[in-house]
This record gives structure tokens, C-alpha cells and sequence, in this order.
């Protein structure tokens, strides 16, 4: 049992080295390119050190989308590695199962999973709206604002014409309609600040009420209250691209949209990509496996990383058209996100059956 842990510790250290290694180099790399492309986009107001905290701040970013490739190549390597030293024929001798070998890695590449998580709840969603502050040559704060929003609540359309996320509105029109969609009354106000969950305070309204005789009433005054279910953080989730919020934010963001209204499909695609990450990166580690114990297992360690990258790459742009093709089809995203993820595993799982 001993021996058993310890070779598990070894095979575990060399994989999880390589994938971290393969982490920092790609992530290095793809931080240097970016610095190269931004220096030619240098104009007044945005020189060569704002473009250094451009790419410093999207450094996370980067990070996040390179972890599964980095997990491919960083368990070809740690294996190629192992296999190259003889160790891995010495581990299948003493009785070592294959899909046990294949196990420890894919507890290596656990780390990648936790990191992923991490960076997408907590860093992603601060360090890009860090960046695009510096593009657009904003604050943080007046990136949270709105303009020309509008929002459905049951019979009732909202327009915003400004919003922020300190909780002000400015020149907002209610419009209320009945179970036929008639309309029932009409309000405009010019400003409205946030009171509680659910409560505004609307001033200098104008609320135009539409009698059964089809004869109109107008009503003025000074404050009303507005029933609405919007809140301040909500209109900063509006300005984020769906794919820059959190987990946690999209659920969040979800959950009060299907209550009031339909929810975009762009935010539940970011959610079903985020939650299929995890799968993405073991499945790529699966079929990295398959390279070095299938029919790769002859060829050198540099063909071995040319076909992991080509795979990687080819699951990434099969990913991305079938992501931009759910918007269009009816289906749920969930499943354009998660066919690549299993035809992945399954020609993994079967190229390692074959090498048992």
C-alpha cells in the first residue's frame, strides 16, 4: 500500500508539474503576443504602459482560456516524460492498471479545475472591468451604466433611458397593459433612485391613465413610488459581457430574468460554458492518456505534441461554431456545449480500451 502511494505521489508530481510548467509558458507567450498586437494601437491617451496594464489585467483572462489546452499538452508531457524513463512499462508490470494510471493523472489535473473556478468566480469578472477601463479610457464606476435599457415585468414594459449601479434612473417610461394587451396607463418621470428591494422613488411623473370609454386622464406629480424588480447590480451585470461574469453573477442574473422575462441565450451559453470547463480540460486529459498508451505510444514525444495541439485547437473551434450556432437553433445551449465534450471522451475512452 506504501509503494502504491508513493508511486501515485511521483506519477502525480511529474503530471501536475508539466500541466503548471505548460500553464506559465502558454500563458507568458500569449501575454507577450497580446502586448505585441496592443503596441500597434497605440494612440493619444492610450500609450505603451496602459497597454502593459491592459494585458497585465487580462492576464487572468488568458489564463482561464488556456488552462485545458495547457492541461493536453502538460499530460503528454508528464506521461511522454515517464514513458520515455520506462517507468510507465515497469508500473504496468507490477500490476499497475492502465485506467488507474489514467486516474492519477486526472487527479493532477484537478488543480487546473480548482484554479479555472477560482479565476471565474472571484478574479475574471474585477480584472477585465480593470481593463476595459483602460481601453475606453473610463472609470470602473461609469462602466456600470445603461443607456436605453428596457426590461418586462408580466404586462408591464419598462424604458430606461439611463441607468446606474449606484441605483439611479433618469427619464423613464412605464408602460401597463391588461390580460388582452390594451393599454391600461402610461407613466413617464424624468429621474427615479433605488429605496429598497423592489421600491423606486420616481419624481416629476406624468402618468396617463386610459378609461373603458377609451377617454384618457392625466395625472401629475412631484415623487411616486414604482414597483420593480430591477436592481442597481443588475444593471451592472447589463454592461458585462456575459462570458466576464461569474458563475455565481450568471445564476444570480438568470434566475431574476426567467422570473420576469425570457432569458438571453448569450447568458445561458457563458453559464453552460463555464460549467462544462471542468469536463473540457478532464476530457482533454483523457485523450492525451490515450496518445501516450494507444497508437501514438511509438511515436516521438514532438509528433505527440503536434497532434495534442491540432486536437486542442479542433475541440476549441468546434466548440466555439457550435456555441455561436445555439443563438440561432432552439435547442438548449447545454447541449452544443456538451456534445464536443463527450464525442472527446469517447474516442479517449475507447483508444485506451483498445490499449488495455
Amino acid at each position: 500500500m506504501f509503494a502504491r502511494r508513493l508511486v501515485a505521489k511521483h506519477v502525480m508530481t511529474t503530471t501536475a508539474l508539466a500541466m503548471l510548467g505548460t500553464t506559465a509558458i502558454l500563458t507568458l507567450l500569449q501575454g507577450l503576443f497580446t502586448y505585441l498586437a496592443e503596441l500597434s494601437q497605440l494612440k493619444h491617451g492610450y500609450n505603451a504602459w496602459q497597454a502593459l496594464q491592459y494585458v497585465f489585467w487580462n492576464t487572468p483572462h488568458y489564463l482561464y482560456e488556456i488552462l485545458p489546452i495547457a492541461a493536453l499538452i502538460g499530460a503528454v508531457v508528464g506521461l511522454g516524460t515517464l514513458a520515455s524513463n520506462s517507468e510507465l512499462i515497469v508500473l504496468r508490470s507490477v500490476g499497475v492498471s492502465l485506467w488507474r494510471i489514467v486516474g492519477w493523472v486526472i487527479r493532477s489535473a484537478m488543480l487546473l479545475v480548482i484554479l479555472a473556478f477560482a479565476l471565474s468566480e472571484w478574479v475574471i469578472p474585477y480584472s477585465n472591468e480593470k481593463a476595459n477601463s483602460l481601453k475606453t479610457h473610463q472609470s470602473v464606476a461609469s462602466l456600470g451604466e445603461v443607456k436605453g435599457y428596457w426590461s418586462r415585468e408580466g404586462q408591464r414594459f419598462i424604458y430606461i433611458d439611463y441607468a446606474n449601479s449606484e441605483g439611479v434612473l433618469k427619464k423613464i417610461q412605464v408602460l401597463n397593459f391588461d390580460d388582452n394587451y390594451h393599454l391600461k396607463t402610461l407613466t413617464n418621470a424624468e429621474q427615479g433612485k433605488f429605496k429598497q428591494e423592489g421600491q423606486w422613488d420616481i419624481t416629476n411623473t406624468r402618468e396617463m391613465v386610459v378609461q373603458d370609454n377609451g377617454n384618457a386622464v392625466l395625472n401629475q406629480s412631484n415623487e411616486q413610488n414604482l414597483p420593480l424588480a430591477l436592481k442597481p447590480k443588475y444593471v451592472h451585470m447589463v454592461t458585462i459581457d456575459p462570458e466576464d461574469l461569474s458563475p455565481s453573477q450568471l445564476v444570480s442574473f438568470m434566475r431574476y430574468m426567467s422570473e420576469y422575462s425570457q432569458v438571453p441565450k448569450t447568458y445561458q451559453l457563458a453559464f453552460w460554458q463555464k460549467v462544462g470547463m471542468p469536463f473540457s480540460l478532464i476530457a482533454l486529459v483523457v485523450i492525451a492518456c490515450s496518445f501516450i498508451f494507444g497508437p501514438l505510444r511509438q511515436q516521438s514525444m514532438g509528433f505527440r505534441l503536434v497532434i495534442a495541439l491540432f486536437i486542442g485547437l479542433g475541440f476549441f473551434y468546434m466548440q466555439d461554431f457550435l456555441g455561436f450556432a445555439s443563438l440561432v437553433y432552439s435547442p438548449s445551449p447545454a447541449w452544443f456545449v456538451f456534445v464536443p465534450i463527450f464525442i472527446i471522451f469517447a474516442i479517449g475512452g475507447y483508444l485506451l480500451n483498445r490499449a488495455k
